[in-house]
Formats: C-alpha cells, structure tokens, sequence
C-alpha cells in the first residue's frame, strides 16, 4: 500500500493471511503543496528473481524491495519548476524492464528503465513527452505500443522506444464527458468507457471506432476482462457483459 500525502508519506507491506503490518518504508520526497499526494497503484515486477514494488507520485518514481521495503533507486525530473497542485491519479505501467509514468497533472509521459541504486535520473529516463492530457486513465500497453485514452476521449498510440505518437483517433467524447476509466485490450479492440457509461470500441488494427455501448448508469470504473467477459462496475450495479 503506498500512502502518499501531506504529511508523512510512506510505503507498507501486509500480510496476507492476518493484516500484519509487515514492514513500512517512509517515502517523503519533498514535493510542494498537493504535489505530495497521489492516487497512483503500486506495480509488482520481478528483476533478478526478486520481487520488487515501483511507486509514482510526488514528483518521483520509486523502486522498493518487496521483501523489506527498502528503496533501491528512484527517479526525480517530473516536476521540473518544483510546481504546486501537480496531484498524480493515473497509474504507470511497466514493459519489459521500463515504466512509464503519467505525470504534470496528465501534460506529461515519461519513459523510466529499471535498474541501478541511488538517484538514476540522468541515467534512467529514457524520453518525455509532452501535451498528452492523460490525468486519469491509466495508460496501457500491447505489443511494444503504449495506447492511451486522454480525459476527452481521444484514443492515441505510441511508440514506446521513442514517445512518437503513431496514430489517434477520436471518440466523440468531447463535451459529452469525461473519462475516467482506464483503456482495457481485449484482442485486437480497445474498449474505453465515458463517465456516462458509454463504452467506444476501438479496432487498433483498423485505427477506427467499430462500436459504441451504453450502460445507462455514470461510471468512473475501469472495466476488467475475465474468461472472454467484462465485468464493469457502474453507479448501482456491476454488470456482467458475454455470450
């Protein structure tokens, strides 16, 4: 569980049986006003045969060893002006041995290898790219491509060995709402969900919208795929969608 807000921030670990605090880690990075707290989900990777936790917010991401919490090395730079109110909600995703984190209030992707102890800044951040607008959807990836939905609506792939952005489409989301929910791939479509609860399939071979769905309730929830199913939880009701 990573808690990270005004005052003493940190990263603890659980047991799983009992709810035994575990070990507990302070993360206070110094970060201004608001851009202390975040909303990201912690990711568990492997390196070496060893499990280790990456954590974003606070202008940093961070890497803990997942048997004590000690931190191995991190990565500073996402708020480069020291900036206020720069609060962090989408998660990073991690791609063989890179994470990519949302940041500056959703204006930035940056590209972050793993690897090293200590600050690696200069030596770990791969790219930045700008004006991408992701500040709640979590971004996702297939196939070495990052794909992104932004808080309008519009769908945009990227390369993920340069920032380039390869391709995007719109979903006519605009004014109609925003979106909070984060892009899941199912196959070959990408499903995105308004907060009115309009789910926009989009073909990423074809690079079109094949289909719109509505649930008829707002949603804020990220759908899941299980067992060629999705599950999607809405204002009153989770539903499940399948033959």
């Amino acid at each position: 569980v990573a808690c990270m807000q005004e005052g003493p921030s940190y990263v603890a670990a659980f047991g799983k049986t009992d709810g035994q605090l575990v070990w507990k880690q302070d993360r206070m990075t110094g970060a201004p006003r608001e851009s202390d707290q975040s909303y990201t989900t912690p990711i568990v990777t492997t390196r070496d045969g060893k499990e280790e936790i990456i954590v974003l917010g606070a202008d940093y991401v961070t890497t803990h060893d997942a048997a004590t919490g000690k931190e191995i090395w991190r990565v500073g730079g996402l708020n480069p002006k020291n900036s206020q109110m720069w609060r962090s909600i989408a998660s990073p995703v991690f791609y063989d041995g890179t994470v990519y984190a949302p940041y500056a209030r959703g204006k930035t992707l940056t590209a972050i290898k793993v690897g090293g102890k200590g600050d690696q800044t200069k030596e770990n951040t791969l790219w930045t790219k700008k004006g991408v607008s992701i500040d709640v959807p979590t971004p996702t990836v297939k196939d070495g491509k990052i794909y992104i939905c932004n808080d309008q609506g519009a769908v945009e792939c990227i390369d993920r060995k340069t920032g380039e952005t390869l391709w995007k489409v719109e979903t006519k989301g605009g004014r109609r709402g925003k979106f909070y929910s984060s892009p899941i791939i199912g196959g070959k479509n990408l499903y995105t969900t308004r907060e009115d609860g309009t789910t926009f399939v989009v073909d990423i071979e074809s690079k079109q919208v094949i289909a719109q769905n509505k649930l008829g309730e707002k949603t804020a929830a990220s759908a899941v795929l299980v067992n060629g199913r999705i599950l999607m939880r809405a204002s009153d009701a989770i539903y499940c969608i399948g033959e």
